[in-house]
């Protein structure tokens, strides 16, 4: 499985558990008008209790940073906003679109990693043939990219 769907099913898989939350709090605390809430007169013994559902692991700050490049080469565009695109274009989903669909291939070279912070250097090929070479530090917080400090060299 490719870095970018596995970091796509761990966002859906956070989304599911989101909205599950949310709809049994709603179908658990709205009571008909005028019926009372049950009174609770015993609790399970601590072997038959339900687990609290496992929190999904998140991916490694690189994993994420690698699948964001992944998603731009394969101009899987909603997949690379999602994993920060939106965070660190400073423009609209449509400009980040267009600014990228000029790019034929980032070849990435992770440099470091130190903590959620990975810092790499790539070389850009834009479909014209020309490249531009950046280096920078991409800062990754609870599976998405939140900052960046990139410039070209």
């Amino acid at each position: 499985m490719s870095v970018v769907k596995a970091v796509r099913m761990t966002l859906v898989r956070a989304a599911v558990v989101v909205a599950l939350t949310g709809a049994g709090a709603l179908f658990g605390v709205v009571q008909p008008a005028g019926v009372a809430a049950p009174a609770v007169t015993a609790t399970a013994p601590a072997a038959h209790r339900a687990a609290a559902p496992a929190q999904q692991p998140q991916p490694a700050p690189v994993d994420v940073v690698r699948a964001y490049f992944a998603a731009i080469n394969n101009d899987e565009f909603e997949a690379a906003w999602a994993l920060g695109g939106k965070n660190t274009s400073g423009r609209p989903y449509d400009s980040f679109v267009t600014a990228n669909q000029g790019t034929d291939q980032d070849v990435v070279t992770v440099d470091s990693v130190a903590g959620n912070k990975v810092t790499v250097t790539f070389d850009m090929t834009l479909i014209n043939g020309s490249h531009q070479r950046f280096t920078g530090t991409y800062t990754v917080q609870d599976g998405v990219i939140v900052t960046a400090d990139v410039h070209r060299v």
